[in-house]
């Protein structure tokens, strides 16, 4: 049973929340070099892995990754309506309710007898007849709960409502009880599915209209988008390849489906590029430097190092990172491109002062691309954010030996934090005696109910020059 399935799978991670492990599951899960070498950084490739991985696909998979799209949602709502605190409602229990609220509130298509029956039915199977009872009365509450569903157009108030729900298609869910926090604040973390810390954190440092925006954002399904790493192919040659339609965004291809077919595109394309235009922005910024010696220190699995091989043809690329599974997937991927080296980090030492480009696309909180990794958004925290902020910098510091005189660094993070972003580049510059020739942050672009060419990611990048 489809149902049944979904619970199976989203019961361990209701104990490991907020550290999902889907992560590690990917890590595994896709033979294919060409999809594994993309970082697997579109939302529709992970969501083929995870099928892979977990065996399971269809209705059961869709169930899976709606829960934890909306999991604190669903969790928002379930709380008060529990005869026990949450955390003392066992695990099966609440792998149930938050299943089931959310395919009641978000998979309108879903029969409400068959998602009652099939949850409480799951339950019994697994704990006392009290528990299922529970489940039972729960989400018979939430179903009632449910009034209509109108476009935001016909609701202009929505976000000042406690009523009202945003649906990732764009229009509104209206309630029939006030029971969204009264705080603004509160009121988005819960609508979006979004810890209160983070949005807490963008309504201080951007302001509310942008908090929202941006946690609205989160709701969305990213599409699956190319480009071609040379950027010299036609564009009409491009959208020939496999059905590709073009992106809003100048020389990027949105793929409708993914999957096998998107495994022999990138197989038999290698300069087709599985990557957002935010994340690729950074070493487009590079297009007018003429680099000989490259070095990629935090490659992943190889998109930007791939990326910065066939941008600068004439120029040495080196990548390397500390994973031995990412290693050995950037391997993978650099195999026919010559000017792509793919080292250990022990081989670099005898290089010293060796590289004139140095990209650090370090590991940060993933706030530009929420929508993508969702599970990045559970495990953010201000001391998180503290332990992240000195990471970048021990990786910085440690890689500065490698730097020529007057070389630049081009620091790149998928994060929309200024500690991890403007404040990071301002450091490297005061602390390595250079200057920020050049800096850009991305905001993640498409509302809920776009389509899927106008949506990316957010990202930030900045080229610092050393001066002596």
């Amino acid at each position: 049973m489809p149902r049944a399935a979904a619970l199976d799978h989203l019961l361990p991670q209701v104990t490991a929340f907020p550290n999902l492990q889907f992560d590690q599951r990917r890590s595994t899960a896709v033979a294919n070099p060409a999809i594994e070498a993309a970082r697997i950084e579109s939302d529709a490739a992970e969501e083929a892995a995870e099928e892979s991985a977990v065996g399971i696909t269809g209705l059961a998979a869709a169930i899976e990754r709606a829960t934890i799209r909306h999991w604190l949602t669903a969790e928002s709502i379930a709380r008060p309506l529990c005869t026990r605190p949450w955390l003392e409602v066992q695990p099966p229990a609440r792998a149930a309710l938050l299943a089931g609220i959310t395919q009641l509130l978000y998979m309108s298509r879903e029969p409400t007898h068959a998602v009652v029956d099939d949850t409480v039915g799951w339950t019994r199977s697994r704990l006392q007849h009290g528990a299922a009872g529970m489940v039972n009365a729960v989400l018979r509450r939430v179903a009632g709960l449910r009034r209509e569903t109108v476009a935001r157009d016909a609701c202009p108030e929505w976000s000042e409502r406690r009523d009202v729900l945003p649906l990732p298609d764009g229009q509104l869910l209206i309630l029939n009880e006030a029971i969204l926090p009264a705080d603004a604040v509160a009121r988005v973390a819960v609508q979006t599915s979004h810890p209160h810390a983070l949005v807490a954190r963008w309504h201080a440092t951007r302001g509310a209209p942008v908090a929202r925006q941006l946690a609205l954002h989160g709701m969305m399904q990213m599409p699956l988008v190319l480009h071609d790493g040379c950027e010299e192919r036609e564009v009409g040659g491009v959208s020939a390849l496999a059905n590709l339609s073009p992106h809003s965004c100048s020389g990027f291809f949105v793929h409708p489906r993914g999957g096998p077919e998107l495994a022999h595109l990138l197989g038999t394309n290698p300069t087709m590029i599985l990557q957002d235009p935010a994340s690729a922005h950074a070493v487009q910024s590079t297009r007018s430097l003429q680099p000989q010696r490259i070095l990629d220190a935090c490659a992943g699995r190889g998109t930007k190092s791939v990326q910065l091989a066939l941008l600068h043809p004439r120029a040495e690329v080196w990548a390397t990172d500390p994973d031995a599974a990412r290693l050995r997937a950037l391997r993978d991927r650099a195999k026919g491109l010559p000017n792509l080296r793919v080292c250990e980090l022990s081989e670099l030492g005898p290089y010293p002062r060796h590289f004139d480009l140095l990209l650090l696309d370090v590991p940060c909180s993933n706030t530009g691309v929420l929508a993508r990794r969702i599970e990045a958004r559970y495990r953010f925290s201000e001391h998180a954010m503290s332990e992240l902020v000195a990471l970048q910098r021990a990786i910085a510091t440690h890689h500065r030996g490698l730097l020529a005189e007057r070389g630049r660094v081009l620091w790149s993070t998928c994060s929309l934090d200024p500690v991890e972003n403007q404040e990071q580049a301002r450091w490297i510059a005061h602390q390595w005696r250079g200057q920020i020739e050049q800096e850009s942050e991305w905001l993640p672009r498409g509302a809920i109910g776009d389509s899927a060419d106008a949506l990316t990611d957010g990202s930030y990048h900045a080229v610092v020059r050393m001066t002596s």
